[in-house]
């Protein structure tokens, strides 16, 4: 499952309260993490506050999306490695 710069946007302007991007039965979606509980067998590859903590507060480029969803996927497809570093 590849996470996709359209995604983490999705995460970062959502309406969600406390969102956090997971993959749950083979697609992506933004859930409010009160309701993780409902997602059984949902795996939570970030949340917004993460990725915000990671890039600070500023506009991200389409590049800048595209770096982090690349840097998501990979450690979602082998989390055993470290994961890559997301943009500066």
């Amino acid at each position: 499952m590849a996470i996709t710069g359209r995604d983490i946007e999705h995460l970062l302007y959502t309406d969600t309260p406390d969102p956090v991007l997971v993959v749950h039965q083979g697609s992506t979606q933004i859930v409010a993490a009160a309701d993780l509980g409902g997602h059984t067998g949902a795996v939570v590859v970030c949340s917004r506050t993460e990725v915000l903590r990671k890039v600070g507060e500023r506009d991200l480029s389409e590049q800048d999306l595209a770096a982090i969803a690349g840097a998501l996927s990979a450690t979602i497809q082998d989390p055993t490695q470290p994961p890559p570093p997301w943009p500066a």
